[in-house]
């Protein structure tokens, strides 16, 4: 394979849900290591700048496709924003229509290297026909990226360990508001985008339950959207030790606090990828979907992942899906009593 070009400027599009954009950061870290002599730009949701602030070569672009460049006008307009910095590079790992419009208009415009994410769609379908129990795991979000930089002789490495310690003021803020850390510290993001992905309110009740009445234990609950802000409202009230951080801290403070917790319990969502980051063991939950589709967070264990085996599970890669028997059994089975022993272990290896 031939050695890639220096001083190359390469832009890196992705869109896509809150998971799989901050999936690119452990490649992006081994890139921005590995190659100081170009330059990356990372094109996506303007609210996800902090998780790109502390790299030296890369430059996060924010794009407002709700407003400003929503639609085909939108696209051409920042098309017409980006085409300035004169790529080489141009890779998208999202692979939809609107980046794939981006995308062939930069090729169309002349530049010779663009490459897009092959998303193995036909090993996914065969795990959801086949069902998890009876097949294999496939690539992780993370290697398919890597498969995608290789294509432009750009190659990753896996180490990553997690984003760079917060700075002082965002520390001292989540002394300010929760105090300074001192036993132990639990993250809960019950909530998901899908119902199949949601574990059941009673069954989360019942684990903050428990570990609220732990000695010396601080229980911070994660969430976004009007009616899981009224929840982890809610439960803020009935329980003595728990606290809902949405009403208080932005996403850079909210990485702040995930730092210093002993562990997170988050549903197939973006809180656990979120974690991953900060190199937080995470107990993940997974209900309509599995890891073994390959979106499982950056380094975090199978030994810490929640779920029951069914032969229609998963019934889907990570879209909202209504389940064929009406019942979300794969979420109704999961004994909140497995999730706290899950914990439990994590917290007891960090004492030993």
């Amino acid at each position: 394979m031939p050695e890639q070009q220096k001083n190359m400027k390469v832009l890196i599009i992705c869109f896509s849900n809150i998971s799989n954009v901050v999936s690119v950061v452990p490649l992006l870290d081994s890139l921005d290591r590995k190659y100081p002599e170009n330059r990356f730009f990372v094109l996506s949701r303007n609210f996800l700048a902090p998780i790109f602030s502390s790299f030296r070569h890369v430059t996060f672009v924010g794009a407002d496709i709700r407003g400003k460049h929503k639609g085909l006008k939108g696209i051409f307009s920042l098309y017409r924003q980006l085409k300035l910095e004169k790529f080489d590079i141009v890779i998208d790992l999202q692979r939809n229509c609107r980046t794939q419009i981006l995308w062939w208009l930069f090729r169309l415009s002349g530049v010779k290297q663009t490459v897009v994410i092959n998303k193995h769609k036909k090993s996914i379908k065969r795990l959801i026909k086949k069902g998890a129990v009876h097949y294999r795991q496939l690539k992780s979000i993370f290697e398919k990226y890597a498969e995608t930089f290789a294509k432009v002789h750009l190659t990753t490495d896996e180490a990553f360990v997690s984003l760079p310690k917060v700075d002082m003021d965002e520390r001292k803020k989540i002394a300010e508001i929760y105090g300074e850390k001192d036993g132990k510290w639990i993250g809960i993001a019950p909530f998901s985008i899908a119902r199949g992905k949601t574990l059941p309110f009673r069954k989360t009740k019942n684990v903050i339950q428990y570990f609220d009445t732990q000695p010396n234990t601080k229980i911070f609950l994660f969430g976004a959207g009007e009616m899981e802000n009224e929840m982890l409202g809610d439960w803020e009230t009935v329980f003595n030790h728990v606290y809902a951080v949405h009403t208080s801290l932005k996403l850079n403070e909210e990485l702040a606090l995930m730092e210093q917790l002993d562990v997170m319990i988050s549903m197939d969502s973006a809180n656990m990828h979120l974690a991953a980051l900060t190199n937080t063991p995470v107990v993940s939950i997974w209900g309509e979907t599995h890891p073994y589709a390959g979106f499982l967070g950056w380094k975090q264990p199978y030994q810490n992942c929640v779920g029951v085996s069914f032969s229609c599970r998963p019934c889907t890669e990570h879209h909202n899906k209504r389940c064929r028997y009406g019942d979300y059994r794969c979420l109704e089975s999961i004994p909140s009593a497995r999730i706290i022993e899950k914990v439990n272990t994590i917290l007891m290896s960090k004492n030993q």
